[in-house]
C-alpha cells in the first residue's frame, strides 16, 4: 500500500502538471492508497487559500475522492468534517476536524476561538 502526500493528491484533482497528474492517476486508479488526516487537511488548505477554490466545490471534489475504491481513509470522520466546513464558512477545515475528532472520542474541544465555541458543538467550551 502506497501512503499518499498532498502534492500526489493535487496532482490527481486538478491536472495542473499534466505528466505528473496521469502518473498519479496511474497510482490512485490501480493500488490501495492511504490518505492521513494530517494530509488531507493540508490538501484542504492548498484548495481553499492557495488554487482559490470555493468551499462547495472543495466538498464535492474531496467527497468523491474519499469514495474511490482504492483510497483509505479515516473517511467516517473526514467526511463528517467536510460536511461541517460546507455548512460553517467562519470555520478552518482543521477546526471542523478538531470538533468532529474530539466529538467522536467523546470528549470537549477546549479553545479560545469565540466563533468554534459558537458553531462547533455543545461539546466545544472555553477552559474554566
Amino acid at each position: 500500500m502506497n501512503s499518499l502526500d498532498a502534492n500526489v493528491i493535487l496532482r490527481f484533482l486538478l491536472w495542473d502538471v499534466p505528466e505528473q497528474s496521469r502518473r498519479a492517476e496511474r497510482l490512485i486508479a490501480y493500488s490501495p492508497c492511504y490518505v492521513t488526516d494530517v494530509i488531507f487537511t493540508e490538501v484542504v488548505f492548498v484548495l481553499e487559500r492557495v488554487v482559490g477554490m470555493e468551499r462547495a466545490d472543495i466538498g464535492r471534489m474531496l467527497g468523491k475522492f474519499l469514495t474511490l475504491p482504492s483510497v483509505l481513509s479515516n473517511d467516517e470522520v473526514l467526511l463528517r468534517a467536510l460536511d461541517l466546513y460546507l455548512k460553517r464558512s467562519s470555520l478552518s477545515f482543521a477546526d471542523c476536524y478538531s470538533t468532529v475528532e474530539a466529538s467522536e472520542n467523546g470528549a470537549d474541544l477546549v479553545t479560545f476561538d469565540r466563533d468554534l465555541i459558537k458553531q462547533g458543538g455543545s461539546h466545544v467550551k472555553q477552559p474554566k
